[in-house]
């Protein structure tokens, strides 16, 4: 008999949520870190290194060694040059071409192997940045597709994954333009700075004292653009919406057929208004505060160079000397720049690298859930669903409130609603993919919230309403269901076949073989309804014992959508079948419908019983009915 605001299986529900044991709180993923003041670049820079070793380890190697060989060779070739004017510039004028060949020769030698070394560190830094950028993407991608469902319901999760998208594609070139910058920096500097000090310490001293101001300046002018990329992340999120809105396919039609495209743009131009206004006062503070840096620099760097020219000129020192520390206080402000310039590259890569890193420290938690869970059941004779609450992060009121039912394989239970009733929210709790925040889900008997989740998803096939049009092959369409048999041909083609789809797939300039959509070239688009049936054989090639059918025919036109309504119980015998609908004609037939109202289940019984307790299932469906009905 039908039961009508009733409870359909099970004890009380628990007043609440259990901990749910091998779960990865989403907050783990959204948990950011908050210093990040100056002071933290050496730990930074350390991931960094780190980051790009676990990359390319041999890369890292190489071009470091080269960096270490070419700043040998400046100081190398320091000490030659001295030498050289040294004989040049002997008092008793005994120096001839001959006296200083070997000096020319070795120089020349120097010169080329420092050129060679920097050439091949240029190359070897090319392959390191890619290197670099495919392991950051690879550990992007692992928290995006190991991370609970639930994570892409909150804005927050969102901001942060676009900027570990964003970053993860830009900064490994800067981080490996910045570590072999200050490499080859430091090692020219130690170069240079050895030579210098056998020349004269004091200038040393002098030049590495007026870099610091330039320092100071460069770390200050990362952190305020740090600052508005950081505030800016959720208004270039939005204006990266609406630029697709306004770009991509499956929004055109509409967007034309409102007049949209005009009342759109000016949203994203104001948008972009805003990021350039923003920017220019940034732009504005960052050269306010390089040229402050800059000015105190240049001052001390004057000073050195005075007192270089008083040396020589009260005779402290000799002219060949003079002149080696002349090139040497060249040299050295050219490296000081660079290593100031990869050093500020590097804190400006380390903070928004940070970004990145924080996102991907969530990969141990996720192991850690995947290690704690239980073994998930392969099937069950009886999955009960039992006081079930479910409340989205961005809603005030639950979508699901104390909702219990049962299913057993064998049976087809249909569950029908109004629009927003909770039909959707409930199969993706019963297909894995959210945990109820109060009540469980068993199968025979089993809590399956504390089972590793993609064991339990992998005995469940599920066709959401909004299921996905893979833009590959016809085969891969439908191989997707069950990776692991993509060769099985024959396997495809029966899905095919089951699901009505063979025909026109077989249809198609190269069969299976032909690419699906039109997003690259030589792709042939389908139907509404055709690329529904792909998506159906892609649930029966699935072949499991869990079949949840979200709307599977909200597509198909009427003679097709009754043929798969008839044969679900011959495509999906001894299995057991949720199937969604809001269409109430289409559900007679099934064993148990149950019928949600708010987020509640209000009525269960058989379509008669439903139908006699003149409840909302009778309503709506003889409001249905009375369309097609002659009102003469």
């Amino acid at each position: 008999m039908a039961v009508v605001g009733g409870r359909a299986a099970g004890p009380t529900a628990p007043a609440a949520g259990p901990v749910r044991a091998g779960r990865l709180n989403v907050d783990d993923v959204l948990r950011p870190t908050a210093d990040r003041r100056l002071r933290r670049l050496p730990r930074l820079v350390t991931r960094a290194v780190r980051l790009a070793w676990r990359a390319a380890p041999r890369q890292l190697l190489i071009a470091t060694g080269l960096q270490l060989a070419a700043g040998v060779g400046l100081a190398a070739q320091l000490l030659v040059g001295r030498q050289l004017l040294t004989e040049l510039l002997d008092a008793s004028g005994e120096s001839t071409f001959a006296s200083v060949l070997p000096e020319l020769v070795v120089l020349g030698v120097v010169s080329a192997l420092v050129s060679f070394a920097n050439l091949a560190r240029s190359e070897q830094q090319r392959l390191l940045t890619e290197l670099v950028g495919r392991y950051s993407a690879g550990q992007v991608l692992e928290v995006a597709c190991e991370v609970e469902l639930l994570a892409f319901e909150h804005p927050e999760f969102s901001d942060r994954l676009h900027r570990a998208q964003l970053n993860a594609q830009m900064r490994p070139l800067q981080v490996a333009n910045g570590l072999l910058s200050i490499a080859g920096g430091s090692f020219a500097l130690a170069g240079i700075a050895a030579a210098l000090a056998v020349l004269q310490p004091l200038f040393l001293v002098l030049l590495l004292g007026a870099y610091v101001p330039a320092w100071l300046a460069s770390s200050r002018a990362v952190r305020v653009l740090h600052d508005f990329t950081v505030l800016q992340t959720e208004r270039d999120r939005r204006r990266g919406y609406l630029f697709g809105l306004l770009s991509r396919r499956q929004e055109a039609a509409e967007i034309r057929s409102f007049g949209l495209a005009g009342f759109l743009r000016a949203q994203h131009d104001t948008l972009y208004d805003d990021r350039i206004s923003r920017l220019r006062d940034v732009v504005g503070r960052r050269l306010r505060i390089g040229l402050a840096g800059q000015v105190v620099t240049s001052l001390l760097t004057t000073v050195a160079i005075a007192t270089l020219v008083w040396m020589v000129t009260s005779g402290r020192v000799t002219v060949a000397v003079a002149g080696a520390a002349a090139s040497a206080v060249v040299l050295l402000g050219s490296r000081l720049s660079s290593l100031l310039a990869g050093a500020a590259s590097l804190y400006e890569a380390s903070l928004f690298l940070e970004d990145f890193t924080d996102f991907v420290d969530a990969l141990p938690a996720l192991s850690v859930a995947r290690a704690t869970s239980e073994p998930a059941p392969e099937c069950f004779s009886e999955l009960v669903v039992d006081g079930v609450r479910f409340t989205y992060p961005s809603r005030p009121e639950p979508s699901l409130r104390d909702v219990s039912m049962r299913l057993r394989t064998g049976e087809v239970v249909a569950l029908v609603g109004e629009n927003g009733s909770g039909k959707t929210t409930l199969a993706k709790i019963l297909a894995g993919l959210y945990t109820p925040d109060v009540g469980t889900v068993t199968w025979d008997g089993v809590d399956v919230a504390g089972c590793k989740p993609d064991r339990l998803r992998d005995s469940v096939a599920v066709i959401f309403q909004d299921f996905v049009r893979f833009h590959l092959t016809a085969r891969d369409n439908i191989a997707l269901g069950r990776h692991e048999r993509y060769h099985d041909r024959a396997g495809i083609e029966a899905a095919a076949q089951a699901s009505g789809a063979d025909a026109f797939l077989q249809a198609l300039p190269d069969g299976y073989e032909s690419r699906l959509g039109p997003e690259f070239l030589g792709g042939t688009d389908l139907s509404v309804g055709q690329w529904q049936r792909v998506a159906l054989a892609r649930a029966i090639f699935r072949d499991c014992p869990f079949v949840i059918l979200d709307e599977p025919t909200a597509a198909l036109d009427p003679r097709s959508e009754r043929a798969l309504f008839d044969g679900i119980r011959r495509l999906f015998a001894d299995r057991a079948v949720l199937l969604i609908s809001h269409r109430f004609a289409t559900v007679r037939s099934a064993d148990r419908i149950y019928v949600l109202q708010d987020g509640a289940i209000v009525a269960h019984g058989s379509h008669d019983e439903l139908m006699a307790s003149q409840g909302l299932y009778a309503e709506l469906f003889e409001y249905q009915a009375s369309a097609f009905v002659d009102p003469s």
